[in-house]
């Protein structure tokens, strides 16, 4: 790729609309000095003490949080979050992001997820202790789903694309549910030009009409067996009907017109967040009439920026991209 076809690709981000559709939890980061430790008088427990607290939208949060830095026009997202003080914190963050949150339910009977992460101030070193993580494991209630279709029908007209990330493990309980998965397949139906982009933990064979995304031991366990990689697109692209990409780590992404290589490293990274970096900007580049190749070129620049954000789930600015591009990528392509 032509470093003037890169900054067209990148230039037109500004008018795009991205729907995000998917479980938002609250990333919450505690940041906790042992020096200041004391025993809890009720209880005689040490009392961890916290000396300053970060927090940021995460899982399809996260995808937002490097969209809104790629510089996308419009995000709108469709999700739900509960009557708390978590709900309104994701709220207040997204809006301060330009986020329409018109779509973003508020569902009393529900929590709000969130990771609360504590951080710990060792040896010069910061170091995560043991996460809680927040999350509902009841099915999502009828009305709620009704809300959510209701949503992707008025915002599937004007889209230019829904990217749906599907981040729990359990069945049913979060927005991505199988009613939803089937109404997403009528509309690439009805929408046979939106891209509609899925990324899913657990059932990504499940969705139909849908381009998906995933890494090569989620593409394995999708059909049922190790297949070489171009095998295994093309079987997958039997199931879903769109086209897919299959992430493979540190050796790039492989798409129906090849591998694109990954940037390279050579000091210490942090995959946290990564996947979803990739996701934001191979998505708004296939927005914006890049080929597959080329979109996963923007992926691969993305996610080559973020890894490189030791602690933290990064995201990626277009002039970080950029400059990424010129350090390894520039005229290969």
């Amino acid at each position: 790729m032509t470093e003037a076809r890169l900054a067209e690709l990148l230039g037109r981000f500004q008018h795009l609309k991205i729907v995000v559709v998917g479980d938002l939890f609250l990333d919450q980061w505690f940041d906790i000095d042992p020096a200041l430790d004391e025993p809890s008088v009720e209880t005689g427990l040490t009392a961890w003490q916290v000396t300053s607290m970060s927090a940021s939208p995460g899982a399809a949060g996260t995808v937002i949080n490097n969209l809104y830095a790629m510089g996308i026009g419009q995000l709108d997202i469709v999700s739900f979050v509960g009557a708390d003080g978590n709900g309104w914190h994701l709220r207040y963050l997204l809006e301060k992001q330009n986020v329409c949150t018109q779509t973003l339910f508020t569902v009393p009977e529900r929590m709000t997820p969130a990771y609360l992460k504590p951080m710990f101030n060792r040896n010069e070193k910061r170091e995560e202790g043991h996460r809680l993580d927040i999350k509902n494991r009841e099915p999502t209630p009828a009305w709620v789903e009704d809300q959510i279709m209701d949503s992707l029908d008025t915002l599937a007209a004007n889209a230019d694309a829904m990217m749906i990330l599907d981040q729990l493990t359990e069945v049913d309980t979060g927005v991505v549910t199988a009613r939803i998965r089937n109404h997403l397949a009528t509309l690439g139906e009805r929408y046979p030009n939106l891209i509609l982009y899925a990324d899913s933990r657990e059932r990504i064979s499940q969705f139909r009409n849908v381009m998906i995304k995933c890494n090569h031991l989620e593409a394995a366990k999708a059909i049922g067996k190790e297949l070489p990689i171009l095998q295994a697109l093309k079987q997958l692209r039997e199931i879903t009907h769109r086209p897919v990409f299959i992430t493979l780590g540190k050796d790039g992404i492989a798409t129906s017109e090849g591998i694109v290589p990954a940037a390279k490293q050579t000091r210490p990274i942090d995959v946290c967040g990564a996947g979803d970096s990739t996701s934001a900007a191979l998505v708004s580049a296939l927005c914006c009439g890049a080929s597959p190749k080329e979109a996963a070129l923007l992926g691969n620049l993305s996610a080559g920026v973020t890894v490189r954000k030791l602690g933290t789930t990064g995201t990626a600015s277009q002039a970080e991209m950029m400059a990424l591009y010129h350090e390894q990528f520039k005229e290969q392509l």
